[in-house]
């Protein structure tokens, strides 16, 4: 597993992991899963996120997206 973190957020790839490229936005008893893509595109919400949150892992996600295709890359190549 490799991470990165952004404010309060952790942004996972997990090694075992499936395609699309994507990771796992982990917030407070939340999990969104985003695409690696760009634009970074929502994939799955599991609890209780409200609209913000997804906004705030979008944004991270676009903030770090280099870093988080070379982390999948490196995982899954």
């Amino acid at each position: 597993m490799a991470s990165l973190r952004h404010q309060h957020l952790r942004l996972v790839v997990y090694p075992n992991d499936h395609p699309p490229p994507h990771t796992h936005v982990l917030g407070p008893g939340w999990e969104i899963r985003v695409e690696l893509s760009h634009p970074p595109a929502l994939l799955t919400i599991a609890g209780p996120a409200k609209t913000q949150d997804i906004a705030s892992a979008l944004l991270a996600v676009a903030a770090h997206l280099a870093p988080l295709r070379v982390l999948w890359s490196e995982l899954h190549d």
